[in-house]
């Protein structure tokens, strides 16, 4: 008598079945984990350049705030501009400077602090010093665009509103081609120090 057994093994069709299965089930895996990859990274990069940027704002909108004779554009890449002189560009531009409030950096001299877009990178000089970065490489900043009005003193021209200065910030952030993330920041501030007659109704 022949005895039947009943340990078969898998046919052809359901081998490849099975495997084609895997194959769908791991590749769904790998494009879920490629995609969480990605959003990290991004977000990373956006948190790295937001932190950098925030710190390079603050500094900048605390350092005009406090500050006086706000000067916009004209030649402030290149020379310094005089202690008194200010100057309206309610059409915007790339370079800024002003009297620093109290002398704490430039100690006296002139006391002009000056920002400027150069290398993709927001500069800043103390007076006639040297221009230094003040974000990093991580962060490529395409436009820098600052607008002042009202930046006439009101004890020489009679100037009855406070100056005013909206500053405009736009680039990329991250070291990683296809991850770079682009941004667009916009704030305004008031001079701090009052530049209006209390006489002024």
């Amino acid at each position: 008598m022949q005895h039947k057994s009943t340990n078969a093994g898998f046919s052809l069709v359901e081998l490849l079945v099975s495997l084609m299965l895997f194959t769908v089930v791991v590749t769904i895996a790998v494009g879920t984990l490629l995609t969480l990859i990605y959003s990290n990274t991004k977000a990373r990069n956006m948190q790295d350049a937001l932190t950098n940027l925030q710190f390079a704002l603050d500094s900048m909108t605390r350092e005009i705030r406090t500050g006086t004779n706000y000067y916009c554009g004209g030649n402030v890449e290149n020379n310094t501009p005089a202690p008194a002189a200010t100057r309206d560009c309610t059409g915007g531009a790339s370079a800024f400077a002003f009297l620093e409030g109290g002398q704490s950096l430039t100690g006296g001299g002139n006391g002009r602090i000056s920002y400027r877009l150069a290398n993709e990178r927001i500069e800043r000089r103390i007076g006639t010093d040297s221009w230094e970065p003040l974000t990093s490489q991580q962060v490529r900043i395409t436009e820098l665009r600052f607008v002042a009005r009202d930046t006439d003193d009101f004890l020489t021209d009679g100037d009855t509103t406070q100056p005013t200065v909206t500053l405009y910030v736009s680039g990329e952030a991250g070291q990683i081609p296809g991850l770079d993330t682009s941004f667009s920041l916009q704030t305004s501030l008031t001079q701090r120090v009052r530049d209006i007659s209390a006489d002024v109704d």
